[in-house]
Order: structure tokens, then sequence, then C-alpha cells
């Protein structure tokens, strides 16, 4: 180190002083960065004879002097060692010491030694799980971290080093098809710039041979099928051991490869030329087995989107005529892909068309006089065309008058409330409305078909009426129907509910299924339904045309059921209980299964869990685990229950499903699924 020049008694005094730093630390191993860290520091001293003593200087994650971290500089006289304490194990700090004579005159800086930060990283295998079986090539993962970053990380099997990984993801791709079956232990380590090292735990893989390929059959689109548009393309594959990939190809060329069942690829061919492709699936596994499918033969046609809408080129009719069935003389139309349907309309709105596939030859108004019909035509996209219109004066002689009968209600039958009175009415020309009357007076008029009124026979006393309907045409014509006796029978509005008045059930009983010993009702017109619940509330009932001859209860103790009557307006009475006392006793467990996720599959994301139990007795409560951690419970039979699996390590998990019962019988059962 050398002491800059200083004045000391007036006279300019430069003097060399050199000083080496001896350094160690000292620190509890594995303590987080909140703990301190002890720096011993020593330097050979100084000969000189003025010299009073010496500083130390020390600062955090920067060598750019001067120094200034809290506590700097030290004072530490004339020893050559200082321990500076209670340091941060997380960061790196720099040290340097100047000296000082009687006159204050101080030196510049020795040189500066460093201390690198002493947090271990943190490192362990995320996959494979401990205790599994692989073959061929297996991507091994590591999960590491530090305070500063990690630098690298080492991949160790049987304790001897296998490959090195400087960036995340860790993973180093371990081909296990030349070594021989057997036990291998797994191991990593991690490393950071300060050379601090950590080490995982160790996973044991089991090593199998693999020389049998995975099968995989193509199972949509069909052969020989035509498609269009978006085609799903769904391959059905398996293998001894495990598929590793699916790839899906078209006509030769690779389009998709997935690695999760189920194994499906939307083909997008809108870009795509109309024609002939043939469709394979190749089937890989860890060892590098590959199978494929039999080829699928696809016809391709898509069909160009059509923006033009037909153009009606020419319609028309003659000027006059004596019939309301007009002839239409010519009617044609255009369309750059093709016109599919034709219609005429007395009416300018194609929404009142009866589309035909082939033009009109003809068109019926419903009155005489001067009327207009306009023409339209439709294409295969459902885009419709202007209108063109014809105009025609009808002149037609008529004396037929029209003909008219009431089609309900039949003769002879008794009605109450509201009665829809139809009747069917035509005329050579046209009808024009229809009069409805009952007993000679006039009730109500329709102009359009059907021809129907609703006659209100609340509003007369019951008895005999006799319904007749009048039809007119455009030139007066008039024609009755005949008569239509009906009996007018409204009875009077129930408003009073049933009334149970008695219902028994044994008081004690060894079956959930208690027999009903008495179950009767009364009502003011008549008990139409009857119902038995364990609640006191008819909203829960399964009716019944007769009483219920028994009932179940879901669990043993003192149970209360409630006996309801319904009659034929809906009312429902107040209820009426019976208490019974159920000793049973259980010794058979429910038995529990899970239904999905299947056992051993990959899950990600977010995996629906679904589960059922069945009991003898019966199912009061269901309990779900993840890693043994209970997530959810129901009282129910079935259980399902979405797992978001996003904060899970990659690995293995093991999903578990409780079951019991009123007697706390249990089943349980469990399978474990890969992330």
């Amino acid at each position: 180190m050398s002491i800059g020049k200083a004045t000391r008694k007036g006279h300019l005094v430069s003097k060399l002083f050199l000083v080496t730093i001896f350094l160690s630390a000292f620190f509890l191993a594995g303590q987080a960065t909140c703990f301190a860290t002890n720096v011993a520091l020593q330097w050979n001293p100084n000969t000189d004879a003025n010299l009073a003593g010496y500083k130390v200087y020390y600062q955090a994650d920067s060598s750019t002097t001067p120094f200034n971290g809290t506590g700097s500089p030290m004072d530490v006289s004339n020893q050559t060692t200082a321990t500076v304490s209670n340091l941060d194990p997380g960061r790196t700090y720099y040290f340097a010491v100047s000296a000082y004579d009687t006159s204050g005159v101080e030196s510049s800086y020795s040189n500066i030694v460093t201390v690198p930060e002493s947090v271990l990283p943190t490192v362990s295998l995320s996959y494979p799980a401990n205790n599994t079986t692989a073959s061929g090539t297996l991507s091994v993962t590591a999960s590491a971290g530090d305070n500063v970053g990690v630098t690298k990380v080492e991949f160790y099997v049987n304790g001897v080093l296998n490959g090195t990984d400087t960036s995340t993801p860790y993973i180093y791709s371990w081909n296990t098809s030349s070594l021989a079956a057997g036990n291998y232990t797994l191991m990593a380590k991690a490393y950071d710039a300060a050379g601090n090292v950590d080490q995982s735990s160790n996973v044991s893989v089991t090593v199998v041979n693999d020389t049998t390929p995975p099968t995989v059959s193509l199972t949509a689109p069909g052969n020989n099928a035509t498609v269009s548009g978006t085609v799903a393309i769904t391959a059905s594959a398996g293998d001894n051991v495990g598929v590793s990939k699916v790839e899906f190809y078209g006509n030769g060329v690779l389009l998709s490869a997935g690695n999760v069942a189920p194994y499906s690829y939307n083909w997008n061919t809108a870009s795509v030329a109309n024609g002939g492709y043939t469709l394979t699936a190749k089937v890989y596994d860890a060892a590098g087995n590959v199978g494929q499918s039999g080829n699928v033969t696809v016809t391709l046609n898509n069909t160009a989107a059509d923006t033009m809408p037909p153009t009606v080129t020419t319609f028309t009719m003659p000027a006059t005529s004596s019939s309301l069935t007009i002839p239409v003389t010519a009617f044609a139309a255009t369309d750059n892909v093709g016109v599919t349907a034709y219609c005429v309309t007395s009416t300018n709105a194609a929404t009142n068309c009866d589309w035909l596939s082939s033009s009109n030859t003809s068109f019926t108004f419903g009155s005489t006089g001067t009327k207009t019909a306009y023409a339209w035509a439709k294409d295969a996209a459902g885009k419709v065309s202007s209108s063109v219109s014809a105009t025609v004066n009808i002149l037609v002689s008529d004396t037929t008058p029209p003909t008219v009968s009431i089609s309900s209600p039949a003769g002879n039958t008794n009605v109450s409330g509201t009665v829809t009175v139809s009747t069917s009415a035509s005329d050579n020309v046209g009808v024009t409305r229809v009069e409805f009357y009952v007993n000679g007076v006039l009730q109500a008029t329709d102009t359009a078909s059907p021809y129907t009124v609703s006659w209100n026979a609340t509003a007369v006393a019951n008895g005999t009426y006799i319904l007749t309907a009048k039809a007119y045409d455009a030139a007066g014509n008039v024609g009755q129907s005949g008569n239509v006796t009906v009996t007018v029978n409204s009875t009077a509005a129930d408003t009073t509910p049933p009334t149970v008045t008695i219902f028994t059930m044994p008081a004690t009983s060894s079956s959930l299924t208690i027999p009903v010993t008495a179950f009767a009702a009364t009502d003011n017109v008549g008990v139409t339904a009857y119902c038995v619940t364990s609640t006191n509330a008819a909203t829960n009932c399964d009716w019944l045309s007769s009483p219920n001859t028994s009932f179940t209860f879901g669990s043993t103790g003192t149970n209360t059921a409630y006996a309801w009557a319904k009659d034929a307006t809906g009312k429902v009475s107040s209820s009426v209980s019976a208490t019974v006392n159920i000793l049973v006793s259980d010794t058979t467990p429910p038995t529990v299964s899970i239904n999905s996720p299947a056992a051993g599959s990959r899950v990600r994301s977010n995996v629906t869990i679904k589960a059922s139990a069945s009991d003898n007795v019966g199912v009061t409560k269901m309990a779900l685990y993840i890693d043994n951690v209970l997530k959810v419970t129901t009282s129910s039979n079935t259980l399902a229950w979405t797992w978001n699996t996003n904060s899970y390590a990659r690995g293995s998990h093991v999903i578990t499903v409780n079951a019991f019962d009123a007697a706390n019988n249990m089943d349980t059962t469990s399978i474990t699924v890969r992330k």
C-alpha cells in the first residue's frame, strides 16, 4: 500500500507503507442472511518510528473507494489484527487498511481484500420422483435457487458427475439405454459465484430395458371421409412402459406433436388446397421405441365464402285476372354460386316467404282489386335478393258463399272456464271474416285464419248453450255452420287445502326403512297426492297418488317423519309428524373409488377429481386429501373438486378419499399421479 504525500513540521514527507491483509471468516453454516458473520483481519506491521495506529475501512457490495460502510473506519490503534462483527453473510464485503502517524497524517488504502457472500444455494431434484421406473432417455430436472444467483447445477449418477447445466430450467438428459437394469441413485449440486455449494437429497430410480415399441391408431376422422374447416384428428396410443410423445402427420409432413393424453390435434384446413390427404400418427416411448399407425385417407372440400346475394332478373304476371290465383308468366334469377330457393309474397318482406326449390308458377291473393306481388331468390349461403314486383287487377264475379264449421269444442261436451272456440272456414275467392255466436248472440269476430275466439264460460250460468259461426267473403256472401251444443259446468274455486287426519309409525326400529302404519287425509273436493319427508318442508316432496306405506331415513338415531297431502288445485296440507328411534347394528364399511383422474396419469393446471361411495346403510361423509392434506369434505356419496396443481411441485402426488357411514365405519382409497 502506498501512503500518499503528507506535510509534517513544514517539510514534505513521502513514505511507502505496504500492508498485506490475511483474513478469515467465521459464520454458522446454513444460517439465513439475517444472521451475522465475523471477519478477522491481519496485516504486517509498519516499522516507522512515528507510527501511531491503523484504521480499517470496509463496505458491502461495492469496491468503489472510499469505503463508507456502517462502523467504518474502525480505529484499532497500533494493533495489527481486527475483527469486524455482525456482517450479513448474504452480502459481499470489501476491506482495506490505512496507517496514520503521530501527526495524524494517514496513508492511502492498502490492497483491497474481498470476502464473498457465504449463503449456500438450494437445490432439489423435481423429476423423476423417488422410487420410479425409467427407460430410454430421462429428463432429470432440478430446482435450484440462491440469494445472488446460481452459476451451475451438476447432475450425479451413483456419485459420478454426468452433466452440468448453467441456466434454468436445469435439466440433464440421462440416456439409460446402455445401462444395466437395476437401481441407480441420482443427486444434484448447485453452485453460486462465491463458490458456495449445496447438495440435493438422493433420488432412487430403477432402470428397466424396454425394446417393445408402442402402438398407435387414428380414431378420427374416419377413413375415406370428406372434411372441411377445422378437423379434429384423434389417436389412441399405448405402451408396455409409457407413451412419451405422439406425432400427427399429413401427407408425411409433421402437423403437431403432444405428450398428454387424450392425443388430438385440430387441423385448420383453411389455408390448405382441396384434395386428397393421407393422415398418419407416430408414437414414441421413453426408450426411443417408435410405433406408427395405419394410413387414413380423407378428402378436403372447403367451399369458398359466398358474399354476393342473388339477383331476380325477370318476374311477370298478367295485368288482369278473373281469379285470385294468378299465373306467373316469367320468373328467373342468377347468383355467383347458385340460386337455391324462390318465393313470391303479397308484401314487400322476404320474412313472409314460403321458399320453393324451383321458381313459382302461380300465386294466390286473398281478395280482389289491384294487387302487387313481390318475387325473391335465395342462395345456399342464405343471402336473399332484392325484390322485383308485378301488379295485377283482379275482377272476380263471386256468388258462392263461404263454408264454415266449428271444429272445437265438440258437440254435447261439458265446458268450463275459458273455452277456445275454433272454426274451419274456406271460400272460392277468400274469407274476409268469421263471426262467433252463443245462443244466437254475436260474441266476437276474427278476420284472419286460424279463426279462433276465447269464450269466457265463467261469465254465464251453468246450463246448455248453442254455438254457431258465420263466414263472409269480399262479395258479401255468407255461410253458416251447424249448431254445436255444449253444457257449461263451472265449479266453484277450491280455496281449502287438505287435512292429514292420521299418520303413525312404530316408535322403534332396527332398520332405516320404517313402515307407515296409518296415513289418511281429507279434502273438501278430493286428495290427489301424498308425501312423507324427513324435514318439515313440502318442497322436498316426491308426491305419490296413494298414501306412503314406508319411508327410509338416511341415518340411525331419533328421526322425525312429516306427512303431507295435496289436492287437484295444488294446495298442500299442514304436516303431521311421527318420531321413531332407529337402532341399527352396522359393521359393514362403505366402499369408495376415485373415478378420475386415472392412477399414474400426468396432471397439470386445473384437474377435476371425482369420487363415489356406497354403503349398506348410507354414506354420511366423504373426505379428499392431497399428499395427506385435507382439501374438502361432503355429506354426499359423490364428490367432485377442482385441484389447481400450479402451486404444487413437479413429481408424484397422492390423492386419497375416505368414506364414512353413520356407524363411523370407514373405507379409504388412494392413487398416485404425476405433475
